[in-house]
């Protein structure tokens, strides 16, 4: 699928559209081999699409887990040596060294979220710059998803464009819009975060605009930096009239933050954003401060023929067709493209987005391997902030999940989830936070921590051997015990 930055940005982003060149590595000889080095011979190697799965390069590609190699060239006209330049990976699966020019520039672990590189140093203005990845997707229990099995396809390669991002070196790194109905209006809070990667002491201005309707909304503060620091510049502003979202009515407005210096604009971000609330008030869940009936379906990002990158227009059509069937709501096992968040702020789908933490711990196939529990943790917090870094200001997002059907009944498994919960909330206190266990979650304690309590029940699902069931058995297999199952937990959770 195609998608870029989170943020619309005055900077130049350019897409590296190649043309790209891969190489399988089964025996993993590249790095012996030095594959990445600038007088290594890749013209044997296979011309690729990216953004795209390897899995759909050829058929015999197909659920292929291992090492694959990338190449291509930056020209030498995108390099421009009085700006900042970094390279940004909107989602590489799963693990993945980049070398520009034969130096090694840094390595990423995490298959579903964007992370970038300062490659400013290693760029040649005066011929073409080579870029090289070692791309890694093999199952292992210490990376998420974390278990012995993955339940979904765990496609390879570079799935999201690649781009070449260019900016002064002092920039807005970040732009966060917080947005609440007031009355007839709203009251918006932009915190907008600023790097300065100069030498020098940067003090400027950070102006915010936002425009709803006929009417423009503006504020500003000053804002001081160190060299080679980040700051925060908070800016409140008032709506005097704006619409709430909802599924109903999808209403989204833009803000737009720029950074002054001197009356010189030195960058400028700007994102879309709806203004609603998500709360829980006792037994309800209430959106806008009414009360809101989930109807959902679980989906994964995934297209036939396509794999996970699929065009805009059929992922819209697929989208559409969910809510035409009822749904008000998507719950995902990872994070998701954020074409696909784009398009669900856009026609009214509430998103549930979840840490591609799954069936870890678990020991429904087999001895469970001894791993350090720390380590995984580690891994699922770092993609809960990632995740919520990058997806914040999507008001379809409501709701956060830890995990999906791991061992959270466990001492490791309930601790895990409440440090996992509590960093949510403090990342994110506008939206609800849950787990998801399956059958009788009465051992996951760490529901008291809980908005929500989310169960997977799977009556009708697993049959004896050589059991036939019918139509008519579905009444008393399926609806009867479900419903039974899902009163027994209300009850038990008050």
């Amino acid at each position: 699928m195609n998608s870029s930055a989170k943020a619309h940005r005055s900077q130049r982003a350019e897409e590296l559209r190649g043309p790209w060149r891969f190489q399988i590595d089964p025996e993993d000889l590249g790095e012996r081999e030095r594959w990445f080095a600038e007088d290594c011979d890749r013209a044997p190697w296979a011309e690729v699409a990216v953004p795209g799965a390897w899995d759909l390069y050829n058929l015999a590609m197909w659920s292929c887990e291992g090492v694959g190699w990338y190449a291509t060239e930056i020209p030498a006209d995108l390099v421009q040596k009085d700006k900042w330049q970094r390279l940004l990976f909107n989602r590489v699966s799963i693990h993945a060294k980049v070398w520009l020019n034969g130096q090694y520039v840094g390595e990423h672990l995490g298959g579903y979220l964007p992370f970038e590189f300062d490659v400013s140093a290693y760029l040649h203005p005066n011929r073409p710059n080579s870029l090289v990845l070692r791309v890694d997707n093999a199952r292992r229990m210490e990376w998420l998803p974390a278990g012995t099995k993955v339940e979904w396809v765990q496609y390879g390669g570079i799935l999201q464009p690649v781009h070449l991002l260019t900016t002064m070196p002092t920039y807005i790194s970040d732009l966060r819009i917080g947005a609440v109905p007031a009355g007839a209006g709203a009251e918006v809070t932009c915190t907008v975060e600023v790097a300065n990667c100069s030498a020098d002491r940067l003090d400027g201005q950070v102006n915010v605009n936002i425009l709803g309707g006929d009417s423009l909304v503006t504020g500003s503060t000053q804002v001081g930096c160190e060299p080679q620091g980040k700051s925060t510049a908070l800016v409140n502003l008032h709506m005097p009239q704006a619409e709430t979202w909802s599924p109903e009515s999808p209403v989204l407005y833009e803000a737009s933050a720029s950074l002054e210096v001197a009356e010189k604009t030195l960058d400028q971000v700007s994102d879309r954003f709806g203004v609603r609330t998500i709360e829980v008030c006792g037994p309800q869940v209430l959106l806008n401060g009414k009360p809101l009936q989930i109807k959902g379906v679980n989906r994964y990002d995934e297209y036939a023929g396509f794999g996970p990158t699929v065009p805009e227009d059929v992922v819209r059509e697929d989208l559409t067709r969910i809510k035409r069937c009822g749904a008000n709501l998507i719950r995902v096992h990872y994070p998701q493209d954020p074409t696909i968040l784009k398009i669900m702020d856009e026609i009214g789908l509430m998103l549930m987005e979840e840490v591609p933490l799954n069936w870890w711990g678990v020991n429904w196939f087999g001895v469970v391997p001894n791993i350090d529990d720390d380590v995984v943790i580690n891994a699922a917090e770092r993609a809960l902030e990632d995740m919520v870094r990058r997806d914040k200001n999507h008001p379809c997002v409501i709701v956060w999940s830890m995990a999906n059907e791991c061992a959270t009944e466990t001492e490791t498994g309930i601790r895990a989830m409440r440090r996992l919960m509590r960093r949510a909330r403090e990342l994110d206190k506008t939206r609800l936070v849950t787990f998801v266990a399956d059958g009788d979650v009465r051992q996951d304690l760490a529901f008291d921590e809980a908005d929500l309590v989310c169960l997977n029940l799977y009556y009708g699902v697993f049959r004896p051997e050589g059991k036939a069931y019918h139509i008519a058995d579905m009444e008393a297999l399926v609806r009867v015990p479900t419903e039974e199952h899902l009163r027994q937990t209300r009850e038990y959770f008050g």
